[in-house]
């Protein structure tokens, strides 16, 4: 199933994702109860960012989700 990403980098990105959470690039979203109506397609679920896990611009292996 295709869902939005809301904050983060991942910001209004579309993305196939299932379950409680999705993963973009290094970035955990969790879903909502929230729906995204687009113009031209089927409503999407939203998924929002976590701030707390996200692996800061590239140092790489040193950060990462607990």
């Amino acid at each position: 199933m295709d869902v939005l990403l809301r904050g983060g980098p991942g910001d209004g990105q579309v993305i196939a994702a299932y379950g409680e959470t999705a993963v973009w690039r290094a970035c955990l979203y969790e879903i909502t109860g929230e729906r995204s109506h687009r113009r031209n397609g089927p409503s999407l679920r939203v998924y929002r960012h976590r701030d707390d896990c996200c692996e800061p611009r590239d140092r790489g292996s040193q950060d990462h989700c607990e």
